[in-house]
């Protein structure tokens, strides 16, 4: 375990408090793992150092990487403030965004949403306490709006998002478990779009996990859940004042009936997608792989064919290498941390949790968080804990 050379104000070994855990590989192919709340902490003089604020354990986490090895991830702490972790690669710092700029507290249960980098802007969108979605701007400095006139997110809606040419796109399930799309922030003037009346969308599943990825002037993927638990996939497309949207069942191309109420992930690439990770009947972890056509590659842990079921409380997170393979990550029937690099047959397969010996992930309801990106050096893994080792 990588972290700092003295022990943090308050905490004990053994743990009694919760941490966001980071497991990289590196370009040799070694693995090892950091408790960034021990590892961003301040030092206070006279060897004292103060932790980052603790994560919520219902709280959201999401992570950006670029260049060789510049990261940041992003939760709400108890109190539902919003934290940064950044690393330039060398060492790691905290900052609470919300006494810092003033954003307002997160809802306990927010799910988060980053868009990327592009143009060097990022942008960051979570769920405020009386369900407004607040959207938060990064080029240089910190700006923030909060659109009252964008409808409340739901409880048990994820959030997706994406970059591209033409602009920013943020997406949700509303109440009705309509698709909704939010298009710009600042100028020009938020576009507010019901995808699923606009492009006369099948019915989302009100279990469904929602994904986007986004690249070019105007390439939109996103993807959900339909009431039948087939995989749809929303084609979006257009110029400047243009909005055009096809769809096709991807039931109907090759992929099979997902679990319900499975969790959703797309890799972001520079390029079109390169599929999407999800759950398929039986709790297996699936990859669905777009290319000429789609198909659904199942996840072994060896070569002779042992398939995984994953845990109740598992999401998945998914990262596109360098070389555009595909990474997938997940938790485990057992509670283990798993990573999958595919595809076809030269994959591979870790238990990261037995190999490293990591600390447990945290057990929450419904979808434990986990981030994964991927750098110029490699993956880059994050999850919850709340069994984090001194």
């Amino acid at each position: 375990m990588v972290t700092a050379g003295a022990r943090p104000t308050g905490v004990m070994p053994g743990g009694g408090y919760t941490a966001v855990i980071e497991v990289a590989r590196e370009p040799d192919g070694t693995f090892h793992w950091t408790n960034l709340n021990i590892a961003a902490a301040g030092d206070e003089g006279r060897g004292i150092l103060r932790p980052a604020p603790f994560p919520a354990l219902t709280s959201g986490l999401v992570a950006d990487g670029w260049g060789q090895d510049d990261r940041s991830v992003y939760y709400a702490d108890a109190d539902g403030a919003i934290i940064e972790l950044r690393t330039d690669g060398t060492s790691w710092a905290f900052k609470n965004l919300t006494s810092r700029v003033g954003v307002p507290v997160a809802a306990w249960n927010s799910p988060f949403a980053l868009a990327g980098t592009r143009s060097r802007t990022m942008m960051l969108y979570y769920v405020e306490e009386d369900g407004q979605l607040v959207v938060m701007k990064a080029r240089g400095t910190w700006s923030f709006m909060v659109k009252r006139r964008i409808p409340k997110v739901p409880a048990k809606s994820a959030l997706a998002a994406l970059q591209n040419g033409r602009g920013r796109f943020l997406y949700f399930l509303d109440k009705r478990d309509h698709v909704i799309e939010v298009e710009g922030f600042g100028q020009p003037a938020t576009r507010i779009t019901d995808l699923t009346a606009y492009a006369r969308l099948p019915a989302a599943s009100p279990l469904s996990g929602l994904t986007a990825v986004g690249w070019g002037y105007d390439h939109r993927r996103i993807y959900y859940t339909n009431t039948d638990d087939n995989l749809i996939e929303m084609l979006g497309f257009g110029g400047e004042g243009e909005n055009g949207w096809q769809w096709q069942n991807l039931g109907w191309k090759g992929v099979g009936q997902l679990k319900d109420g499975s969790p959703l992930s797309a890799a972001p690439t520079a390029g079109p997608v390169e599929g999407v990770a999800l759950w398929g009947r039986e709790s297996a972890p699936l990859w669905a792989k777009s290319g000429s056509g789609w198909n659904t590659q199942e996840i072994h842990t060896t070569r002779e064919g042992a398939r995984p079921v994953v845990a109740a409380h598992s999401s998945v997170a998914c990262a596109a290498g360098t070389d555009h393979r595909p990474w997938v990550s997940y938790l485990g029937e057992d509670g283990h941390l798993a990573l999958w690099r595919g595809p076809e047959s030269d994959w591979l397969w870790w238990d990261l949790t037995a190999d490293l010996k990591l600390p447990a992930a945290a057990q929450v309801a419904p979808q434990g968080p986990l981030a994964l990106i991927h750098t110029e050096r490699g993956p880059r893994l994050y999850y919850l804990t709340d069994e984090p080792e001194f």
